[in-house]
């Protein structure tokens, strides 16, 4: 089993997922059993929480933010889903838009936003991420299932960056996806309470959420794919021979990552690191760089 885990940057709109599916599909017709864990479309959870200021401040100009990221959506379905699909398709996401709404507004006119409605508000582009590449994949012809990553992610009520019970998370991950055997697609970031109320892991949680999923079920191997061939010496901005590390440690890479590295999130290595499992962090659009290896070796 291998869990793939795309950023923002791979399913930012049409033509990048498109690249996404290549990736999925193609390892999924060597009869791997794969996980797929994404982020939110890219800069959606940016101008989620644009929109929880504005609106907090009264300001009715985040209507227009939100009509943008609505029309984005909408363009991947009319690229990408099947036209006997779009209308069921459609309507789903129009109703998590909906629900997504009527909770902006409630922050808009009582001009207050407590930590667990801020979670709400950003765990939406991860709810609508999934259902929507799922239901892309389904218009390949492969059989997909949309996971509501809050059902198997359990956490205490640290909202913004919840800590995981691990126990609890492990056993249903185990219990679902030992019932559940197709290729199945879940959001990364969100989780809930034990009383179900959202909670988000942290910015770039979905990491996290990857190696969360594969140290539950003892997977083969962790794929982190992003916008770049792995991790580097240093920020290639910055320094001109800047160069790709193919191998490292996962003591050594969450140095890097709580020294400021963005390509992976530093919680992402002690789950894996438990179990053994390698991490790999790939380009999507790069696929045939070999990226960097995390592991114990």
């Amino acid at each position: 089993m291998k869990i793939l885990k795309f950023g923002g940057s791979s399913v930012a709109d049409a033509k990048n997922i498109n690249k996404v599916l290549d990736i999925i599909l193609k390892l999924q017709k060597t009869g791997e059993n794969i996980i797929v864990v994404v982020s939110a479309l890219g800069g959606v959870t940016d101008d989620l929480l644009t929109i929880i200021s504005l609106a907090l401040n009264g300001e009715n100009k985040y209507r227009k933010i939100f009509d943008v990221m609505c029309d984005r959506h909408n363009q991947v379905i009319q690229e990408l889903i099947n036209l006997e699909d779009r209308k069921r398709v459609s309507k789903q996401i129009g109703k998590k838009f909906k629900e997504l709404e009527e909770v902006v507004q409630s922050i808009f006119f009582a001009t207050n936003a407590p930590p667990h409605l801020r979670d709400t508000v950003v765990s939406f582009g991860e709810q609508l991420s999934a259902y929507l590449i799922s239901e892309v994949i389904k218009s390949r012809g492969i059989e997909s299932n949309f996971v509501d990553a809050r059902a198997l992610i359990k956490t205490d009520e640290n909202f913004g960056e919840a800590n995981v019970d691990i126990g609890d998370s492990y056993k249903l991950i185990s219990e679902y996806f030992t019932k559940n055997r197709a290729l199945s697609v879940m959001g990364g970031f969100i989780a809930s309470t034990k009383e179900g109320v959202t909670t988000t892991l942290g910015r770039g949680g979905s990491d996290y959420t990857a190696s969360l999923v594969g140290a539950a079920l003892n997977a083969g191997a962790i794929e982190i794919w992003t916008d770049v061939d792995g991790l580097m010496t240093a920020d290639p901005r910055k320094v001109n021979n800047a160069i790709i590390i193919p191998e490292i440690s996962y003591e050594k890479a969450e140095e890097m990552a709580n020294a400021g590295a963005k390509v992976i999130h530093p919680k992402t290595m002690k789950p894996a690191k438990l179990k053994n499992i390698p991490i790999y962090i790939k380009n999507t659009f790069n696929p045939k760089s070999k990226g960097t290896k995390i592991s114990n070796d």
